[in-house]
């Protein structure tokens, strides 16, 4: 039996009929709630009001049959419920459609007892309480009870449809948590679960009744606003979400924690794109709301679709291009300019585009950053740097290479171990033949990892560079903190420090500091004899430039050397 009571709707238009099926469940031990409907409307109507967990129907209804009720509970009521059929007539055909129908079971008047009936109703509501559990299991998010992304995306599907067809204004919200990865590190799971929670019902409170929230996955929330009055009411729900998002909240009672959302939104009027389209821009003004300082509200920009398509197939076509041996290093002398000595190279990425030809690494710099595909570049860079090393090795040139490394290839797990790894493999390359070049201007957020895989990569003899010194707003922080071998001067205060003073007070400046802190000192830049001069002058001694020698191909290193030395002499 079930402890809670049962609430059961009993239609038909017999009143002795109702009667007896009152008196059989009242004869039973089981707590019941009985309403009863004399016809369709009737029952249409108290469905509409009240939930049931069971409905007893009639097949023969007056002016209408129980089939038709079937029908229009199947197909009009929000919450579907446990229905059973009651006849007087033994038909098969009538039982098959009633079962069609959404009906639970089928019963014979003439041959209905009180325990067939319970056990009818209890069976029912039990296979009526299973599908509502399948139903928000494939429809809700576990965790915050909300609706999950296949139900989101049949009613941004629908929202779509109402806007071309009467010129409706919906839009669609994509929130982002700020700093939430920080409660989950700090507190645990269990209190980044609470956050979630909290946010959901926050979210859910924040909005209109017919208005949708969505959670699908992780800490991102989707939001669908539709009977939009304009553009301003629109503005005024999200600022409203930004600002309850932002409440503080109470992890227990000594702990309070925060978050912020970013929001990118997408509008719906006379639309002819599907949901994963417009979900897609949401999601792209949400990047870009991040991305300009987070817990804000950006619009989509069509401009912006169109930057973000562009972005996306160089993407893909650097990752083919890989695939297809489409890159070269090109590698760039650096020497000892009062000695006219060779000191190193620096290896620089250039792509051979099947279309545009070689293109330098300004042309694909989202690549390069990217935080996946970067890496992949990355390891390919080291790797056929380590393997050219071995070639030169062979040929009598011991020189070391310097390769610029992203922060994110840096941080990627198991950099170091895979560094190692192809130095292994080419046993005739030495460590200290590599020197990796971060660039000053890079934003270092996890600098104590960064430090240590520094350290790390020194201590198995690899040498560090700070590439592009003076450009960024922690280089003094950076000397300080980083494990250096090396500082580059960045070329554009080499280059324009012939005409300007400013310049000229600050690669004075970097001298003094390279020499303060006892690290080797690389003027980038030296393009004319007069730059040589004057940097010499000042008291700076290696350089590279075109007044040295442009980049080149590997198969062109070794004349170039031997020319160089040529001349020294």
């Amino acid at each position: 039996m079930q402890e809670s009571k049962l609430k059961l709707l009993v239609v038909d238009d017999d009143d002795v009929d109702r009667e007896r099926i009152r008196r059989m469940l009242n004869a039973a031990n089981v707590d019941v709630e009985i309403e009863e409907a004399i016809d369709a409307r009737e029952s249409i109507s108290i469905l509409n009001d009240c939930e049931y967990d069971c409905i007893i129907v009639d097949y023969r209804l007056g002016e209408t049959d129980g089939l038709s009720l079937l029908n229009s509970i199947r197909t009009t009521l929000a919450k579907q419920c446990a229905v059973i059929m009651v006849t007087g007539l033994g038909d098969e055909q009538v039982a098959a459609e009633a079962m069609r129908l959404g009906a639970s079971d089928y019963l014979i008047k003439n041959e209905l007892k009180t325990p067939q009936l319970l056990s009818a109703i209890l069976g029912a509501v039990h296979k009526a309480d299973l599908k509502k559990q399948l139903h928000a299991l494939a429809h809700y998010d576990a965790l915050t009870g909300l609706v999950n992304r296949p139900l989101l995306i049949d009613r941004i599907d629908q929202a779509i449809s109402l806007s071309t067809r009467a010129d409706t204004l919906s839009a669609l919200a994509f929130i982002d948590l700020d700093n939430f990865k920080p409660v989950n590190d700090k507190y645990g799971h269990q209190a980044g679960d609470a956050v979630l929670v909290e946010i959901a019902n926050r979210l859910k409170s924040g909005l209109r009744q017919y208005d949708t929230v969505s959670r699908i996955g992780g800490d991102e929330f989707v939001i669908l606003l539709t009977g939009l009055e304009n553009l301003s009411e629109c503005e005024l729900l999200l600022e409203r979400i930004r600002i309850v998002v932002n409440a503080p909240i109470a992890l227990d009672r000594a702990n309070f924690t925060r978050v912020s959302a970013s929001i990118g939104v997408a509008l719906i009027k006379r639309c002819e794109l599907n949901a994963d389209t417009m979900l897609r821009r949401a999601d792209q003004s949400m990047y870009l709301a991040k991305k300009s300082g987070k817990n804000r509200v950006i619009f989509f920009d069509p401009e912006e679709e169109s930057k973000f398509q562009e972005r996306r197939h160089l993407l893909e076509r650097v990752e083919l291009g890989l695939e297809n041996n489409e890159f070269e290093l090109y590698y760039q002398p650096k020497v000892n300019l009062l000695e006219n000595k060779l000191i190193g190279l620096e290896a620089l990425i250039r792509w051979h585009h099947p279309e545009k030809g070689l293109q330098a690494p300004w042309y694909f710099v989202d690549a390069l950053e990217h935080a996946t595909l970067g890496i992949s570049i990355g390891e390919w860079v080291l790797k056929t740097v380590i393997e050219q090393l071995s070639q030169w090795n062979k040929c009598g040139l011991d020189i070391t290479v310097s390769i610029n490394i992203s922060v994110v290839h840096l941080q990627d797990e198991g950099f170091v171990e895979q560094l190692e790894a192809y130095i292994k493999e080419t046993p005739d390359v030495q460590a200290n033949q590599i020197e990796l070049e971060i660039l000053e201007s890079s934003s270092i957020k996890n600098m104590d990892t960064v430090i240590g895989i520094l350290q790390t990569c020194r201590a198995i003899g690899v040498k560090i560079a700070l590439d592009d010194f003076g450009t960024g707003y922690a280089s003094l922080s950076y000397l300080k903190k980083l494990p250096l071998d090396t500082l580059k001067i960045d070329k554009s205060f080499i280059i324009n420090m012939l005409d300007d003073s400013g310049n000229q007070v600050i690669v004075e400046s970097i001298i003094a500091l390279s020499k303060a802190f006892g690290y080797e000192l690389i003027a980038e830049g030296i393009e004319t004899a007069e730059h040589v001069s004057m940097y010499t002058d000042m008291g700076g001694m290696c350089g590279q430039g075109f007044a040295i020698a442009h980049p080149m191909p590997s198969h062109d290193v070794l004349k170039w050397v031997q020319d160089y030395e040529d001349l020294a002499v």
